[in-house]
């Protein structure tokens, strides 16, 4: 019997090179190897996947609020961990 590799969910916001911000859980490992949101960052996959993921752009208008969404890394300017007490974009 296999089991179920333990993850756990980070809230992030994304700024990409399109000047869009997104908004939304990426699913991370729990413990060890590729723990950390770094290591996440950094593996060999082209492109994260997220859930719960709002999409904003430029003018800092709702563009979508999708269940999944899957950015490029190449596309990415910047990424911040939400802090714990839940704020919000600006």
């Amino acid at each position: 019997m296999t089991s179920t590799p333990v993850r756990e969910k980070h809230r992030v916001k994304i700024y990409t090179t399109d000047q869009w911000k997104i908004q939304g859980d990426v699913s991370i490992p729990a413990g060890g190897y590729n723990a950390r949101l770094s290591d996440f960052l950094n593996n060999d996959n082209t492109f994260i996947a997220l859930t719960n993921a709002v999409v904003y752009g430029t003018d800092s208008k709702l563009l979508a609020n999708e269940s999944f969404l899957s950015v490029n890394k190449q596309a990415i300017k910047l990424v911040v961990e939400e802090n714990q007490d839940g704020s919000q974009f600006p």
